[in-house]
């Protein structure tokens, strides 16, 4: 009984993860380029493959965009977390998460707006964005715990609120996109409105 020399499983297995990884690349630079009809024959289009590999690397539509998510989100993990998140001063904690903040948002500038829009209409998309907003929301109440303590239940769920829509990407990008602000105005209006509502 012949068998398959070990060279050429170990050839097909790294030409089938190139191949998941170029239809992944592909989408997430059709969703960068702000492409709202995305189909399976223009992602084989762009990733230079058939329509129907597609589905020979991905069980369906959903798995192929919870890969791209995935890969999106290993890129910004590294950029989401504070350095000794929680210590400080007052104004050292405010300055790490607006520089956070703007540092997530500028690296998403492309594909932020587009994932928003995808979420409407793909569940994979939607769980992702709540689960970072809840992630992104416990970091407020980390790096301002000393604060929140302060108040009553009721107050401190008003203030983190507020934090966490202040420091929404829809707010960064309304300052940046529709008010031409420059990224150092933006950060002075978030240090200075986090601390009034700290206050």
């Amino acid at each position: 009984m012949s068998t398959i020399p070990s060279s050429a499983v170990d050839g097909r297995s790294l030409r089938r993860e190139r191949n998941r990884q170029e239809i992944v690349d592909a989408l997430l630079q059709l969703i960068e380029s702000g492409e709202t009809e995305i189909s399976a024959a223009l992602i084989a289009q762009k990733a230079g493959l058939s329509e129907r590999s597609i589905f020979r690397y991905f069980d369906d539509v959903d798995d192929l965009y919870r890969s791209v998510c995935d890969l999106s989100i290993s890129k910004e993990i590294e950029f989401a977390q504070i350095d000794e998140a929680g210590t400080g001063s007052l104004d050292t904690r405010i300055e790490n998460l607006v520089n956070q903040r703007v540092r997530i948002y500028t690296m998403n500038e492309n594909i932020a707006p587009a994932a928003r829009a995808f979420a409407f209409k793909n569940h994979v998309i939607k769980n992702q964005l709540v689960l970072g907003r809840k992630f992104l929301r416990n970091q407020i109440k980390t790096q301002f715990a000393a604060e929140l303590n302060q108040f009553d239940k009721a107050q401190q769920q008003v203030v983190i609120a507020t934090i966490d829509a202040l420091t929404t990407f829809e707010n960064y990008d309304m300052m940046r996109s529709d008010q031409k602000m420059s990224v150092h105005t933006i950060k002075s209006i978030l240090t200075e409105a986090i601390r009034k509502a700290l206050k």
